[in-house]
This record gives structure tokens, C-alpha cells and sequence, in this order.
């Protein structure tokens, strides 16, 4: 590929992007369908790909397509969630923010003791001392 790549700059080309390609063009990204499938996202954060694609009869590709690429938002924790925070969501932070410190006053120590962060996982650890046990 580097030396079909070589050839073409040696013949010309200028540009690294790829050449139109003939077939179908992709019609299903349209505004209409990026906010119905942003209307069925923001209602349900763990709706799958499959589920909108059976709901509006697009390709798990296109929707994935529209989800990545025209919303910005990706899958944590089975849950999509914006790449970027737009800035009313910032605001929306900061203001909460304000709110929680203005609520809090002058028992700042003892509410933030009362926080908590994460939450308490156990993991135990199983260490078996035979092949037997170690294949069950």
C-alpha cells in the first residue's frame, strides 16, 4: 500500500483523503432522524443500538454513525454519555455548585465528612490449590 501510495504522490496527487467512490449514497443521516434517535437516547441512556434500529428501521451502523458522530456522545457504563459537556451543562455544574456551598455555610468539615465518593466493593481473592479446583 505505501508503494501505491508513493506512486500517486510521484504522479501528482496532493491530497491524503480518499477518492469518491461510486454507490449508494448514505441517506438515512438526516436531521429529522439524528432527533428522533436523540429523543429515544435522552430517554432511556441504556437503549442499545439493536433496540433503535428495530424502533426506527435503521442500520445498527447508521445509528451508531448519528449516536458517535452527529450527537457526540459515547457508552460508559452501558449508559451513553456526551463526549464534551455542552456549556449549559457547565453552567448547570457551576451553578449546583454555588448552590451546594451556599446550603452547606459554615459546616463545610462536617458535611464533607458525610460525602461519599465511591462506592464499597469487596473483592476477595480465590487462590486454588489444585488443578481440579482451578477447572471448577
Amino acid at each position: 500500500m505505501v508503494k501505491e501510495w508513493a506512486r500517486l504522490f510521484q504522479q501528482g496527487r496532493e491530497s491524503c483523503e480518499d477518492d469518491p467512490r461510486p454507490g449508494r449514497p448514505v441517506t438515512v443521516v438526516t436531521e429529522e432522524n439524528v432527533r428522533k434517535i436523540e429523543k429515544l437516547v435522552l430517554a432511556d441512556r441504556r437503549i442499545k443500538l439493536w433496540q433503535i434500529d428495530e424502533e426506527l428501521q435503521i442500520s445498527k451502523e447508521r445509528v451508531g454513525e448519528i449516536i458517535h458522530e452527529h450527537m457526540n456522545m459515547r457508552k460508559i457504563s452501558a449508559r451513553w454519555v456526551p463526549k464534551m459537556l455542552t456549556p449549559f451543562d457547565k453552567q448547570r455544574r457551576l451553578q449546583t455548585s454555588k448552590d451546594f456551598l451556599e446550603l452547606v455555610g459554615d459546616n463545610i468539615d462536617e458535611i464533607c465528612d458525610r460525602i461519599v465518593t465511591v462506592d464499597e466493593t469487596w473483592v476477595r481473592q480465590y487462590d486454588p490449590e489444585s488443578k481440579q479446583e482451578s477447572m471448577q
